[in-house]
């Protein structure tokens, strides 16, 4: 019933223009799997008409297969982590414009408590400027010991090292102490990327001073990042990020 099945995929239904804008948005967020509450819906509807959203990356989100969804506005790949009935949980990536290709990646181990793996999805997209970018969105593993959480960092870079263009992590890494902090540091100077300080960056969901949720990027300028109030919608705040696209 735990285990997870392959990667779920939708097409939008108005296809946009085959490369992102050359200013673009992201959401990062943990949405704690209440994605299919109505408040939730209507709320996230506004924050679609509030902010510009190019592209959406989420964590614990919950899909009914035999249902429609308020992300099914996008192309929408969901990398699952488990499946409990008709339900499937994971990290999901959703954008207006069609990604060139997308692949999952599951944990190489478990959780210590429920037994269940944490997932990571890649999505790749034409940007304004001919280059492609790589968006990877994950939930990091949280109840295991600082080495084996190393190691699962280690895969996503070893995933990622082959991409030499603009590139986005984003997600909640679960970075919860000193030494989880360090291997994000590590991670960054390794690929080349930069950490995004938040305005507002108190709201970040923390836990003992260390905030879980981040950022990191590439071969991008950066415009504008905030932290959005979504408190009574889930136990992470959203992340809001703009880029633009390096003219050539």
């Amino acid at each position: 019933m735990l285990k997870p099945e392959g990667m779920i995929q939708r097409t939008a239904e108005t296809v946009e223009k085959k490369t992102l804008p050359q200013e673009f948005g992201l959401l990062c967020w943990n949405v704690h799997k209440e994605n299919d509450q109505i408040r939730f819906e209507k709320h996230f509807e506004i924050l679609l008409q509030q902010y510009k959203i190019d592209l959406i990356a989420l964590q614990e989100v919950k899909i009914n297969v035999s249902k429609r969804s308020i992300f099914d506005k996008f192309h929408l790949s969901l990398a699952p982590n488990m499946k409990f009935f008709n339900n499937i949980y994971g990290v999901l990536i959703g954008s207006y414009t069609p990604e060139i290709s997308t692949f999952p990646l599951l944990s190489m181990h478990k959780e210590s408590f429920i037994q269940t793996h944490k997932s990571a999805i890649f999505s790749s997209y034409l940007l304004h400027n001919g280059k492609i970018l790589l968006l990877v969105n994950l939930h990091a593993i949280n109840f295991r010991r600082t080495k084996i959480y190393n190691k699962e960092i280690d895969l996503i870079t070893e995933t990622v090292r082959h991409h030499e263009g603009p590139l986005i992590i984003a997600g909640d890494f679960n970075s919860w102490n000193r030494k989880r902090i360090e291997t994000l540091k590590s991670f960054t100077r390794l690929l080349r990327l930069h950490s995004i300080t938040m305005n507002h960056g108190h709201l970040v969901k923390s836990f003992m001073r260390h905030k879980l949720d981040h950022i990191f990027y590439r071969g991008l300028k950066l415009q504008e990042s905030h932290v959005i109030d979504t408190a009574q919608y889930s136990d992470h705040n959203a992340l809001y990020v703009r880029f633009t696209s390096i003219v050539l």
